[in-house]
């Protein structure tokens, strides 16, 4: 890594001024880039070996805390069966919380296709219908005319607009 850094201050030190005169100039520009773009990649390695050693410390220390917290519920749970056996109450309230039973609504799953057809037949208020436009065949079919979108008709196509930009500069390194 050292010689990657040292081949990194080289080069910005190389910089003998704010034009490229030739083709060997820019090439030692890409050049530049390419060793740059290896030192962000190093910078991205080691932050995230970081990343994943902090992130396994935090999870375990959630997962030690989690296992107590689900210790002393099940110990709770076991007080609270007992204490509120012959009660009408459904739970128990103390200084530091609150703890017992709370009713669960029932779980309802469905299967749609039979839904459909049911809703189809007797009940058609509960069915939707859902509109949209083919937006990508549309445009398919479409030309661009300065900033309007043009149909194959030769109309302009209502509710669209089209902003130019100009063209964006790229460099590629090998």
């Amino acid at each position: 890594m050292e010689e990657l850094e040292k081949s990194l201050a080289e080069a910005m030190e190389n910089n003998n001024g704010p034009y490229l005169e030739n083709d060997a100039d820019a090439d030692s520009a890409l050049h530049k880039i390419q060793r740059l773009n290896q030192g962000i990649n190093y910078v991205r390695k080691i932050a995230e070996q970081q990343i994943q050693k902090i992130v396994a410390w935090r999870d375990e220390q959630i997962a030690n805390r989690q296992e107590a917290i689900t210790s002393e519920q099940n110990l709770l749970q076991l007080y609270a069966e007992e204490r509120l056996k012959n009660s009408k109450r459904k739970s128990v309230s103390l200084p530091s919380g609150k703890f017992g039973y709370r009713k669960q609504p029932p779980k309802i799953t469905h299967d749609d296709t039979i839904l459909l057809a049911f809703a189809k037949e007797t009940a058609p208020q509960f069915v939707k219908v859902k509109e949209s436009v083919d937006w990508a065949n549309l445009k398919k079919g479409c030309t661009v005319d300065g900033d309007h979108l043009i149909s194959q008709d030769g109309e302009i196509i209502p509710g669209v607009t089209v902003e130019q930009h100009p063209d964006k500069f790229y460099t590629e390194v090998g």
